[in-house]
């Protein structure tokens, strides 16, 4: 349902920019396919509990009192990941880029920018968080375990990111597709780590996936910037690393410590 709602907004703009179409739809439309997950997450909540649907969908977002360790994890993880994955390619011979978005740092809004970026990637990744972890990992985790779910999940949320390949101007058209979906199903790995050891908060994962993106930009480690394939595969080895380390340290159950207690979180909402 996420997939057939994203591709009615994304194909208008697809059509439009490649001629198809003798209608002009505004490549900034694709945006609203962005908060697909939540709106269909949301409609599943209220027809599943009624009106008291909506309490139960919010809920998640306001799970903020996991410990101040885990606080720590998830307003570092971002950077570290980021930076670990820098560090690799400039290590395995890649050229210092500076990242266009730097350039943005010195106009009139300076260093402004950077709270600004942070908040609009934050309600963007809620668009996605309340879907993605708040309905459907719980639900998938019931059934199948922490593994089995978050590779479930990366496979349909990669799915739902391959139309923005064809989006004119998106900045994951220059990632080659096979490499791309194999890092957002690593990546997905480390949602469900971040979201089971913090009792199931769709605030530290929409965090954690604001600061990500909201970072990004300023590390000039995509291919469209540095022009050389080592920083895609420096990127996609990072996301597998992260996803193995997980597997061998919490085994695939549930990806917390409470498993080796008999004791499995699933997330729930």
């Amino acid at each position: 349902m996420t997939l057939a709602l994203a591709l009615a907004i994304y194909l208008p703009v697809i059509a439009s920019a490649r001629g198809w179409i003798g209608v002009a739809v505004p490549s900034g439309v694709s945006v609203l396919a962005i908060f697909t997950p939540a709106v269909v997450a949301i409609v599943l909540h209220v027809y599943d509990n009624g009106i008291g649907g909506l309490r139960t969908a919010f809920r998640p977002l306001t799970a903020w009192r996991f410990g101040l360790r885990w606080w720590i994890v998830v307003l570092g993880l971002a950077p570290a990941m980021l930076g670990v994955s820098y560090a690799a390619y400039l290590s395995l011979g890649g050229a210092f880029e500076p990242a266009p978005a730097l350039a943005q740092l010195d106009g009139p809004l300076g260093l402004a920018i950077v709270p600004i970026a942070l908040l609009v990637t934050l309600v963007l990744a809620l668009g996605e968080e309340l879907g993605w972890r708040g309905y459907l990992l719980p639900l998938l985790q019931t059934r199948f375990g922490a593994a089995a779910a978050s590779l479930v999940l990366g496979i349909c949320w990669f799915a739902w990111h391959i139309p923005l390949q064809f989006v004119p101007g998106d900045a994951n058209s220059g990632f080659p597709l096979a490499l791309w979906g194999l890092s957002i199903v690593a990546t997905a790995f480390v949602f469900t780590w971040l979201f089971n050891n913090t009792g199931g908060s769709v605030l530290a994962v929409t965090v954690f996936h604001g600061l990500f993106n909201t970072l990004g930009p300023f590390i000039a480690l995509h291919p469209s910037v540095t022009g050389n394939p080592l920083s895609v595969y420096v990127l996609v080895g990072v996301n597998l690393t992260f996803a193995i380390a997980i597997l061998a340290v919490y085994g695939t159950k549930s990806f917390t410590r409470a498993q080796k207690t008999g004791i499995v979180s699933t997330g729930g909402r």
